[in-house]
């Protein structure tokens, strides 16, 4: 099937491709080269946690912003259990 691009450089995928792969509006797709070929694949919708080994995992992007305060939360956990575990005196229970 031979399609033109329009003067916005956009395509038009046929219905009947839509239909079959259950591509909507809003559905994303990945787009990749291959040589001299273009790819359009669907994207995969994935869980942004997974359970790995009965660990919660966050698989998805967080924004510098959250990673920032993410980055900060840890260190000033990881700063306050070495320090009380630095102030526990040998032979107290």
């Amino acid at each position: 099937m031979v399609i033109t691009l329009d003067k916005f450089g956009r395509i038009i995928i046929p219905k009947r491709f839509r239909e079959h792969l259950g591509i909507n509006f809003g559905t994303s797709l990945n787009i990749s080269e291959d040589g001299k070929r273009i790819v359009i694949e669907l994207v995969q919708k994935q869980e942004p946690v997974v359970d790995k080994d009965g660990i919660l995992i966050f698989t998805g992007k967080l924004d510098n912003k959250k990673s920032d305060f993410i980055k900060n939360d840890r260190n000033q956990r990881m700063h306050k259990l070495l320090t009380n575990e630095n102030s526990i005196k040998i032979g107290t229970v």
